[in-house]
């Protein structure tokens, strides 16, 4: 899939909001380094140190506070929606409709905006005409569902399939996920837990959607 320009208009678009013009021109002087993180709980030596960095720099995610990004914090429904949503450049939705079909979702919710854009878009669906469940945790086959759609959205060829009978708990995986989870491996986007089991039904933290993010957008 192509998706190097997704990645490129991110960091163009931060670097033309966030650049003085005079920075363009041959002053002699060192270009300063970028940034360090702010957050407090993400350290050099973490596995997820770089797509921390990776999600923060290009926008894609913030941290739950100024100073903690919570790597190990499972990702909400909300979370994921709110991402992808930033990802395509937060469009104006009719604020008339904010929260509408879903009876959790409230209207002046930091999420509304999101999950909105979700559901016209196709990306993501409610469990039920009334029901979103924003504050649900996000489970690696919910995640591979939802990039899937994404990519579709997106127009993106998602006919790649892997194959799943290496994985001792392949039976776990919902029927309504099977398809998703070959797409999800075959495209290197989810891996195995280890090395014989695909976890389809455990929660997704925030490092770990930050590093299938970076793969998605790095492909």
């Amino acid at each position: 899939m192509k998706r190097q320009w997704l990645s490129a208009v991110l960091i163009g678009a931060m670097m033309a909001t966030s650049v003085p013009a005079f920075a363009a021109e041959n002053t002699g002087e060192t270009t300063p380094e970028a940034p360090t993180l702010p957050f407090t709980d993400v350290a050099e030596s973490d596995w997820f140190y770089d797509p921390v960095v990776y999600a923060y720099d290009t926008g894609i995610m913030t941290g739950t506070s100024a100073t903690e990004f919570a790597p190990n914090v499972t990702m909400t429904r909300a979370m994921i929606a709110s991402v992808l949503y930033r990802l395509e450049g937060s469009p104006a939705m009719s604020e008339g409709n904010l929260g509408y079909p879903y009876e959790d979702v409230e209207g002046d919710a930091w999420y509304a905006m999101p999950v909105y854009w979700a559901r016209e878009s196709g990306v993501m669906a409610g469990y039920s005409d009334s029901t979103f469940g924003p504050n649900d945790p996000i489970t690696r086959e919910q995640l591979a569902a939802i990039l899937m759609n994404y990519a579709a959205y997106k127009g993106y060829d998602v006919s790649a399939r892997a194959d799943l009978s290496h994985y001792s708990d392949a039976d776990s995986i919902s029927s309504w996920a099977n398809d998703v989870l070959l797409w999800a491996v075959a495209e290197g986007l989810l891996t195995g837990v280890t090395d014989d089991t695909i976890a389809p039904q455990a929660h997704a933290t925030r490092a770990q959607v930050a590093a299938i993010l970076q793969r998605f957008l790095s492909e």
